[in-house]
């Protein structure tokens, strides 16, 4: 049996455009991926609306995604493989290239947790393996969202992201080669439709099945 956290922000969440109400959970990306992978992977989802990469929030402290990632991996240890999908709320106030560099920094602390934290149930006990997914385009968000304007930065995650896994030496799943975010009079330019939530998590249990092996399935 493997186990897998999904660890990341609204969209993991399932936040429905526009409304806030969760998607449920076949909808979520993580449970078409769950879906997909079959009964040999359960799959833990730990994602909130508004988590940033390594920065304060200045009114919840608990969003700063660096503090609360090795409660996350203890919570849930042993795990098999670890998804980070985060970097959209970063940019209200960073670049994509500092972004990067944050996951970056949750990607080494995954990576040392059983350096720095030892016990008698690793949090990795093959080794860890970890999937990263860079964030999905922003599109029109309304006038006065702190993401409106942001597009063409948000263009720049792949390159940036795609850098910062090689230099690391973890797997990147470039999520805007998949899906879209929503638009139109049901959509708010920043959260995925049904749809898209379908295709990510397809092409992430793809993904998985080749870092998980073939007793995946």
């Amino acid at each position: 049996m493997f186990h897998i956290l999904c660890y990341g922000d609204s969209n993991t969440w399932g936040y429905t455009p526009c409304t806030g109400v969760r998607y449920d959970a076949a909808t979520r990306w993580t449970g078409v991926m769950a879906k997909a992978l079959g009964p040999t992977c359960v799959l833990h989802e730990d994602g909130i609306n508004g988590r940033l990469s390594v920065f304060d929030s200045p009114f919840k402290p608990f969003l700063n995604g660096l503090d609360t990632l090795p409660a996350a991996l203890w919570s849930q240890k042993p795990l098999d493989l670890l998804v980070l999908m985060l970097g959209t709320n970063d940019l209200k106030q960073h670049t994509a290239a500092q972004s990067a560099q944050g996951v970056g920094r949750l990607v080494g602390l995954a990576q040392a947790m059983d350096t720095l934290y030892p016990s008698g149930t690793p949090v990795f006990p093959r080794g860890p393996r970890i999937l990263v997914i860079s964030p999905i385009a922003i599109g029109t968000p309304p006038p006065g969202d702190d993401l409106a304007g942001k597009r063409e930065e948000s263009l720049r995650f792949p390159a940036v992201f795609a850098a910062m896994c090689a230099q690391r030496g973890v797997s990147m799943l470039d999520a805007q080669q998949v899906c879209e975010p929503s638009g139109g009079r049901s959509g708010d330019g920043v959260h995925m439709t049904p749809e898209s939530h379908r295709a990510l998590g397809l092409a992430a249990a793809e993904r998985v099945r080749a870092l998980l092996g073939d007793q995946v399935g």
